[in-house]
């Protein structure tokens, strides 16, 4: 049996009660949230590469010493694209996914990011119906999750 490791924290609301998945945990291949947010999650064996020794610092100082805090490193941004090739784009691509999948998604994203997939969803060979009659309520939805990020940013 196959067994998923989560990359990315997320909680799902299910019957008034939330449900958490921490990044690394792991889940059999049948586990039902994978239905939905799949694409959260990737194989275990292939997920599983070495990670590099990380230097542990120390919670208190000896009496007497100063403790010295070492800042977090500043998360990279890994940009749209390559800067050697800006055309390739590591982006979530419906086209790859089922409809309820690419719905699941399309709960957590924000406005811009809503439209680009929708977009590429209308572009497809042969785009759904399912998701083509939510797009409105989608980017209502992505709006409102924008403008309570930015409220609470302030």
């Amino acid at each position: 049996m196959s067994v998923k490791r989560c990359v990315q924290s997320f909680t799902v609301w299910r019957g008034g009660a939330p449900i958490t998945f921490t990044a690394g945990q792991l889940l059999e291949e049948k586990h039902p949230i994978l239905k939905t947010h799949g694409h959260l999650f990737q194989d275990a064996a292939t997920a599983a590469q070495p990670r590099q020794a990380q230097r542990i610092e120390a919670a208190t100082a000896d009496p007497g010493e100063h403790r010295t805090l070492t800042p977090p490193a500043a998360p990279q941004d890994p940009g749209p694209g390559d800067a050697e090739n800006p055309d390739e784009v590591d982006a979530y691509d419906p086209t790859e996914h089922s409809n309820r999948e690419v719905l699941a998604h399309l709960e957590t994203v924000t406005e811009a990011e809503a439209l680009r997939i929708l977009d590429a969803e209308e572009a497809a060979e042969t785009p759904r119906a399912g998701i083509r009659k939510m797009r409105e309520q989608v980017l209502e939805d992505a709006r409102a999750r924008d403008q309570l990020a930015a409220a609470a940013d302030e």
